[in-house]
């Protein structure tokens, strides 16, 4: 009766653990069952203690993120301590922070109310895996371990994108060397005609990119089609062009025909090298795109830049070669 007894409180806790909401008594606990999985879009887990003779509280992330600080608060709501590594003395608040991006990537808060309970909050984690950490309780005998993984959140709904059409870098003089080929003459009488076709496999390069190594997986679409802008009389301006909104560069077909050919002659018992330079149209501009969560409604912002080449022109240097 007994050994049936053990079984059914062990399956209790179990159950508590792998639920949402859930209070669990961490001086229960078995080292092979010391792990809590919260939920990504938003969860709670109550962790009681049979008593209360443990004075602080610590948490480790285990990617060694150093993007990752924590707010330390006391119970009065004053903050503490910023740092990497946080440490609660008695009542207080544990929150993640993120110093480098504008919007957390992930979110979750750690709350001692009472000296029996600790309380973890998630509200997002908007890595692409788990998000997985470690709250130790200590005092000076003896260090409790709680192992907590956060399932990755809902992605988000691509809204809108603007640019900074007023304040971007251009440039229509950027040249570059395309190809080159020598023609040996020098064994013919005639004049030879090599054609030139300098627009011939060429595309408009376009490659957003930013700070945020996960700006392009938090959204549900991972390549929306988005409108970008494009160089009018020198001038930054919205007409139309569209582009996928990822980190890979895109090559867009030109706005023109690329069939325009020049003939370029080597004459009888010489031998040239003819090589091509293209003229480019270059700028670069900063971008802020918004999207919202599909459940929770909140808003994020992705900043970055958004660069673009293409070519507008082309030049034929024509080289004697002596031997």
């Amino acid at each position: 009766m007994k050994t049936l007894l053990h079984i059914v409180v062990y399956i209790f806790i179990l159950m508590g653990l792998s639920g949402c909401n859930s209070d669990v008594f961490v001086e229960d606990f078995q080292p092979s069952v010391s792990d809590v999985t919260l939920e990504g879009n938003g969860d709670s887990v109550t962790i009681r203690f049979k008593s209360s003779n443990w004075d602080l509280l610590r948490v480790y992330d285990y990617y060694d993120n150093s993007s990752l600080y924590y707010s330390v608060y006391d119970k009065d709501g004053n903050i503490v301590s910023q740092n990497q590594s946080p440490v609660l003395e008695g009542l207080g608040k544990i929150v993640c922070d993120d110093i480098i991006y504008k919007d957390k990537m992930v979110d979750f808060a750690i709350e001692r109310t009472h000296p029996r309970e600790v309380k973890i909050t998630v509200n997002e984690n908007m890595y692409s895996s788990l998000f997985q950490f470690c709250v130790t309780v200590s005092n000076e005998y003896e260090t409790k371990k709680i192992y907590v993984s956060i399932t990755p959140s809902d992605r988000y709904i691509f809204d809108r994108i603007t640019y900074s059409l007023d304040a971007y870098s251009y440039t229509d003089k950027q040249i570059e060397e395309r190809k080159s080929i020598v023609v040996n003459n020098r064994g013919d009488e005639s004049i030879v005609t090599n054609y030139i076709f300098p627009f011939k496999d060429e595309h408009r390069q376009i490659q957003f990119t930013s700070n945020n190594p996960e700006a392009f997986n938090l959204l549900a679409d991972s390549k929306p089609e988005v409108e970008i802008p494009g160089i009018v009389d020198g001038h930054l301006v919205m007409n139309g062009e569209l582009a996928r909104y990822a980190s890979d560069m895109q090559q867009l077909p030109l706005p023109f025909p690329d069939t325009e050919k020049e003939a370029v002659t080597t004459p009888p018992k010489t031998s040239q090298r003819i090589t091509l330079l293209l003229e480019y149209e270059w700028f670069e501009t900063n971008f802020t795109l918004y999207a919202v969560h599909p459940k929770t409604k909140k808003e994020k912002v992705i900043t970055g830049t958004l660069q673009s080449k293409m070519p507008k022109g082309y030049f034929i240097k024509s080289e004697k070669l002596n031997n």
